[in-house]
């Protein structure tokens, strides 16, 4: 019953570790910026480059926070359900307070985490 059952696992223990090898190690700048910041975005219904773009927005304004922009930003996420059809809309609308302040920043890095589909961004004030 023991050697069955050794049978059975010894295999599976063989394809979980073969799976966590296969996973991407995240970058170092993802723990520790340093002078830059980093951001991410999750899913977005419109694919790919819309979530690419909203880390880099997100970014765009840490670093502006950090001159002392006031930056609001409100999201709002609705959907509709009628019969077996869906969809989904995104407002986004975004407020800047700015006094002769241009900030310009560079893209250092960025890292795509398929198992979390989360997009991150480094930049810094360039």
């Amino acid at each position: 019953m023991h050697f069955k059952n050794l049978l059975v696992l010894t295999p599976l223990a063989f394809i979980l570790a073969a799976c966590a090898a296969k996973q991407p190690q995240s970058p170092n700048w993802l723990g520790d910026p340093g002078d830059g910041v980093v951001a991410s975005c999750g899913f977005n219904i419109k694919g790919r480059y819309y979530q690419e773009e909203c880390a880099r927005t997100r970014a765009r304004e840490q670093l502006a926070a950090r001159r002392g922009v006031t930056v609001s930003s409100e999201s709002v996420l609705q959907e509709r359900v009628h019969n077996s059809s869906s969809s989904v809309t995104m407002t986004k609308q975004t407020e800047e307070e700015v006094a002769s302040v241009m900030i310009k920043a560079r893209e250092l890095g960025t890292w795509y985490d398929a198992q979390r589909d989360l997009f991150y961004v480094w930049m810094e004030e360039n």
